[in-house]
């Protein structure tokens, strides 16, 4: 059952605000379900089974990504270029997280069509 989702996100950044927003509208509209917006893995306690919201590049609809090997990475040239996808599969494979589910959200959607899948999605989840 899911009772957390961490929101990742940038306020700031638009193309990277979607999940906080739509996590802002689902906080009154989803019973039972907190969502906690977090700027890194190091803001979570509890590493062992992850529930994350995040938009991606890539996809048509919001969808539920279980695999961390469907994650596309890019090869980092510094320790700067670590994105949260790299950060995910290394601390999945030093045993640092258990399951990671992610609902994954196209970077440019329409807000009132995000929450409504991520809705959906989550309930049925939950």
């Amino acid at each position: 059952m899911i009772k957390k989702i961490f929101v990742f996100g940038n306020a700031i950044v638009e193309k990277d605000s979607l999940a906080l927003k739509v996590a802002e509208k689902l906080k009154e509209k989803v019973k039972d379900l907190e969502f906690e917006a977090v700027e890194s893995l190091d803001d979570i306690e509890n590493k062992k089974d992850l529930y994350i919201m995040d938009v991606a590049f890539g996809i048509e609809k919001v969808q539920l990504i279980n695999d961390l090997e469907k994650l596309e990475t890019k090869q980092p040239v510094s320790g700067h270029d670590f994105d949260l996808a790299m950060e995910l599969k290394l601390l999945k494979k030093i045993g640092r997280i258990g399951k990671v589910k992610i609902v994954a959200i196209p970077a440019e959607y329409d807000l009132d069509k995000a929450v409504e899948e991520v809705k959906e999605l989550v309930e049925v989840k939950s």
